[in-house]
């Protein structure tokens, strides 16, 4: 499923950089971005007919570790799909992520270097499971390059990454699906069905939570002489290194403000997503947040220990996380309860359960990812927007960065609620 394009739209401008996009203004980067996107945008609306079933989509999977490796083996396997190249900036990453790739019968061009992946005009879409910090920039390179784009959450580092990045992606015209899986899971949507059908009577508040056993950080080398200088560059950009041993990066960088937004961005984007799809709410009036380093006293930023509270009004919900124990409430390490006046309804992986009400209704759980991967191939196909947006992912990743700023500021956090909620929920179907 090639895209031609005019020889003159071929490269992808080098100039539009993470530094650019993350500089002294966002604004600017991204009108730098959204001009990229002009010189593709003839040749995108002549890719955009619909186009047949089974026509395969070339996919190319930035990001090969953690989850950016689960996302490999889920992109394999869907039908009418080719991964077709990979690209990490860790040698050793980006060969085992080439290799598996040749095991399932490809031969795969690898990369180091996601602006060189950009310039294969054969390529229609990217996967990025990069960490945190490197979403935006790669977004607004892929989309200005012409390319689909399945993007994992936190869509962004910020939520003026966010706000610009958005403008920008609603010019390109590409299709983005972010990684908020669940929104494509079956238990997940008959629990959301089930809340709204009123069963539960009103539902004005929800419970998120996620409790991971994290484990303690390594003390920091004496010496940094083993440190590859392309490699560090490519990764840090001008941030400073975390204090960090080297082969403790590649997970550990969400407890360190410069990289990730710690358990609230690990777990929350998706567990809040949830609460907030139930309630069918967009955006806070108000965020206070509290907690610290209660556990660990290891040099992570983020805190161990965390209490948020939403406020939307007329319904609330609050997020817990503890990165000492798996035990958390209800007896499991991750879920979203609904309180409703007729009963309380709880999903988590497993599946759904109703309590408190009869007769009792349950839900096993269903596999989201394979189904997720599907819903963003079709769309690809069909040129139609997937279940779960950019600006659904945007939302939700707001929760994260405004439960994170209360907690930083030390202070409830307010919002114009007349002017942000209501442009929130006119740019999304909950």
């Amino acid at each position: 499923m090639s895209k031609s394009r005019p020889q003159s739209e071929q490269p992808v401008n080098p100039a539009l950089n993470r530094r650019q996009f993350l500089g002294n203004s966002a604004r600017n980067a991204a009108q730098a971005a959204a001009s990229v996107v002009g010189l593709a945008h003839v040749s995108q609306l002549q890719a955009r007919e619909r186009r047949s079933p089974n026509e395969t989509v070339r996919v190319g999977v930035a990001g090969l570790r953690n989850q950016g490796d689960t996302l490999l083996q889920n992109f394999l396997a869907a039908p009418n799909c080719a991964v077709t190249a990979v690209c990490d900036i860790d040698d050793e990453v980006l060969r085992r992520g080439a290799a598996r790739v040749a095991s399932a019968g490809a031969s795969p061009r690898a990369f180091s270097d996601f602006h060189q992946m950009l310039d294969n005009a054969e390529l229609d879409a990217v996967v990025i499971a990069t960490p945190d910090h490197h979403h935006a920039w790669m977004a607004a390179l892929a989309a200005g390059a012409g390319k689909d784009l399945y993007l994992e959450t936190p869509t962004t580092h910020s939520r003026e990454e966010g706000l610009h990045l958005r403008d920008m992606l609603r010019k390109s015209g590409v299709v983005v699906q972010t990684g908020l899986s669940h929104r494509s899971g079956e238990h997940y949507r008959s629990a959301m069905e089930y809340i709204h059908s009123g069963e539960l009577g009103p539902v004005r508040y929800a419970r998120a939570w996620a409790c991971m056993k994290r484990q303690k950080l390594k003390p920091q080398p004496a010496a940094r002489e083993q440190l590859d200088s392309r490699f560090a560059a490519q990764w840090l950009g001008k941030r400073a290194a975390p204090p960090l041993s080297l082969a403790d990066w590649h997970f550990h960088w969400r407890w360190f403000w410069n990289f990730g937004g710690g358990e609230l961005s690990t777990w929350g984007t998706s567990l809040l997503d949830i609460a907030r799809w139930g309630l069918n709410v967009a955006t806070p009036q108000r965020v206070a947040a509290s907690g610290g380093c209660f556990h660990f006293s290891d040099g992570r930023e983020t805190p161990d220990t965390l209490s948020v509270q939403y406020d939307f009004g007329d319904s609330m919900i609050v997020w817990e996380h503890r990165q000492n124990t798996h035990r958390g409430p209800e007896g499991r390490a991750q879920g979203v309860a609904f309180h409703g006046e007729r009963g309380m309804l709880i999903v988590d992986p497993s599946g759904w359960k109703v309590y408190e009400k009869s007769p009792a209704q349950s839900h096993q759980a269903t596999d989201s990812q394979a189904a997720h991967i599907a819903d963003f191939l079709t769309c690809v196909r069909e040129r139609r927007t997937p279940r779960a947006s950019f600006e659904t992912g945007c939302l939700s990743s707001d929760l994260c960065h405004l439960g994170n700023l209360a907690y930083r500021q030390g202070r409830e956090w307010r919002l114009d609620d007349e002017t942000s909620s209501s442009s929130a929920r006119a740019t999304e179907s909950a």
